[in-house]
């Protein structure tokens, strides 16, 4: 399943962009169960599957249906920068309201651009779904082609009630298992969950492998307790070590071969996750 020129264009156009059912039912179900223990009984788990991205959610950070989307709109170096899950309850939103793209200046590591045929989209956020989700339920929602935006967002497009809000205002319908694709530049929202049934998914934050936003707080025997080649989208961040001859490229391959740990200084003290 190729990046195909349809998902190219909605994904200038928009700012967004949805794969639906990525993850088979069985993968949903272990997800589900991760994350309910996560955020109700999480000494039920391992250490190391005790967060997002350890244990059963592991398998979004290389899934390759994943990374055809994220090589082609941010490069074909990437790192996994921040994870976290959500379990939200109706009525309940994300704190923040509407943020990023439009309404505060752009941030070069959020920015958005196309040069050449290809996109550069900075930081590109991965939303992993997994309950069914319709367009009015309440879960991520975005100011469509705010990515692009050169101005601020005039107040009366920031009101997420449903009788207020902007002409622009958009979200998405999916089933459970479904990606959903968003440049951290665009304008979006966690409005309030409008189902009985709590809202549960995961996030993940991915970047250019020579750049870094968030601080790392997952916790370090979560990433210790990932395979090799999933440990490798948390190397150091940098492009190529010119210290070496011939010099080295930071490359997911050249990680994997070599021993390189990942670096226990940019874990924090008692962070417990992301």
């Amino acid at each position: 399943m190729p990046f195909t020129a349809e998902e190219r264009f909605r994904f200038d156009l928009t700012g967004f962009l949805v794969r639906p059912a990525i993850l088979s039912p069985d993968e949903v179900a272990a997800l589900v169960d991760q994350v309910d223990r996560i955020h109700h009984n999480p000494e039920s788990l391992s250490p190391e599957q005790r967060n997002v991205p350890g244990g059963p959610s592991s398998v979004v950070i290389d899934h390759p249906k994943v990374l055809e989307v994220l090589h082609e709109v941010i490069g074909p170096d990437i790192r996994l920068e921040g994870a976290f899950s959500v379990w939200r309850e109706k009525g309940v939103a994300h704190a923040q309201g509407f943020h990023q793209g439009g309404s505060k200046p752009i941030d070069p590591i959020f920015g958005y651009r196309v040069h050449n045929g290809e996109i550069y989209a900075g930081m590109v956020r991965v939303v992993i779904e997994l309950t069914d989700v319709k367009k009015e339920d309440g879960a991520t929602s975005f100011i469509i082609g705010s990515h692009k935006a050169n101005f601020p967002l005039p107040p009366e497009h920031e009101s997420l009630d449903p009788e207020k809000r902007s002409e622009f205002f958009t979200s998405y319908e999916c089933p459970a298992g479904s990606a959903i694709f968003f440049s951290e530049n665009l304008i979006h929202a966690g409005p309030p969950w409008r189902r009985d049934k709590p809202r549960i998914a995961i996030l993940y934050a991915y970047s250019h492998y020579a750049t870094n936003w968030h601080r790392m707080k997952i916790a370090p025997e979560i990433i210790n307790g990932l395979p090799r080649e999933k440990q490798a989208y948390f190397r150091e961040v940098w492009a190529l070590d010119f210290g070496q001859r011939p010099f080295v490229h930071n490359s997911v391959e050249n990680f994997i071969k070599s021993t390189d740990p990942v670096t226990p200084s940019r874990f924090p003290e008692h962070q417990n996750g992301g």
